[in-house]
């Protein structure tokens, strides 16, 4: 709908995305699909690499042998 408007946030209120959790906030659930594969294809577009059109989410993580630790993300 175009009634909502976006406003222009502070860079202070975003997400770090190069912190692990929030990256895979934004690109590793299925809500979020068509953000994956449009940075996925961002990354390939000067491979020449055919591009992708979906994606697949599957739970690989492992977690730590102490409480403590952090989960490790297995990518396929």
């Amino acid at each position: 709908m175009q009634s909502k408007i976006l406003k222009r946030l502070p860079l202070e209120q975003l997400m770090d995305l190069k912190i692990d959790y929030a990256f895979k906030q934004l690109f590793g659930n299925e809500k979020n699909k068509d953000i994956t594969v449009v940075f996925l294809n961002a990354i390939l577009q000067k491979t020449g690499k055919n591009p992708i059109t979906n994606i697949n989410f599957e739970n690989t993580e492992a977690g730590g042998e102490y409480v403590d630790d952090k989960e490790n993300l297995a990518i396929i």
